[in-house]
């Protein structure tokens, strides 16, 4: 009787097993020791960084596109009832010759040539008093689209048929201030306000420096038959500019009078 009883082994502390009579019970397999993982790396400091660069290029990309556009909208409400929207005010073309230099000698158009050895290769126009130094090319036209096609290489020399140094008024015409698609220059008479009497204005044409002296400064507004007078019986020359600052409705104009006529030298003019 004894035999046949059955016996229940321990397996664990919570459970026993049957087991049947004469089996042999195999040893109890100890439990697996439970290794402890580690902790996960923290992935809050990258990202913190990431989203604070994120933010922070977002916010610049939009002040800077808010500085680009602001002016353009703003010019459109605070003109809006205006008729007239002129780009660029046109010099006067002139076809032929009005000046008989052999009927009238009482003035020297020419001051004596002189020569020097600073100088760069290339058309430019300079004005030491407000540190321009800025390419002069020449507008294929009068037409706006070619003068503000010119002002993305430079300073628009206007083809009115006066060049440096002749019988009228020489016109000048450069960028006060604009959005980055205006090219390079777009800055180039930033600081033109700022021009007085007797300041310097050295226009490097064709292997010759023109050098003229401020005499007046204005500013004016637009009109359809606006125009610059390219008539004049000494050599003068016009600058021209947007005014004020961000805004196309006005022009200030700063004229000057041909003081010095200097010749280039070969070497400087070839880049040596």
């Amino acid at each position: 009787m004894h035999d046949q009883i059955e016996t229940m082994e321990y397996v664990d502390d919570l459970s026993y097993a049957y087991v049947p009579p004469g089996a042999v019970q195999a040893p109890a397999t100890p439990p697996a020791e439970v290794v402890a993982t580690p902790p996960a790396p923290r992935k809050s400091i990258p990202l913190f960084i990431g989203t604070f660069v994120s933010a922070f290029a977002l916010i610049f990309g939009l002040v800077v596109g808010g500085l680009m556009v602001a002016p353009v909208v703003a010019n459109f409400f605070i003109y809006a009832d205006n008729e007239y929207f002129p780009q660029l005010p046109i010099s006067e073309a002139r076809e032929e010759g009005f000046f008989n230099i052999a009927e009238n000698r009482g003035k020297q158009l020419y001051p004596p040539l002189t020569s020097t050895e600073n100088a760069e290769a290339g058309n430019w126009i300079r004005i030491p008093s407000i540190d321009v130094h800025v390419p002069l090319v020449q507008s294929p036209s009068l037409e706006d689209s070619d003068v503000l096609a010119t002002l993305d290489h430079g300073a628009a020399l206007y083809p009115n048929g006066i060049l440096p140094g002749h019988l009228g008024n020489t016109f000048v015409a450069a960028h006060s201030t604009g959005e980055p698609w205006k090219g390079l220059y777009r800055f180039a008479f930033l600081r033109v306000n700022e021009l007085e009497s007797g300041n310097i204005i050295h226009l490097d044409h064709n292997g010759t420096r023109y050098t003229y002296r401020i005499f007046n400064k204005e500013v004016v507004t637009p009109t359809p038959e606006f125009r610059v007078i390219s008539d004049r019986p000494v050599p003068t020359m016009s600058l021209m500019a947007c005014w004020p600052l961000w805004s196309t409705q006005k022009r200030m104009l700063v004229h000057a009078e041909l003081q010095n006529v200097t010749q280039l030298t070969a070497p400087a003019l070839n880049g040596v």
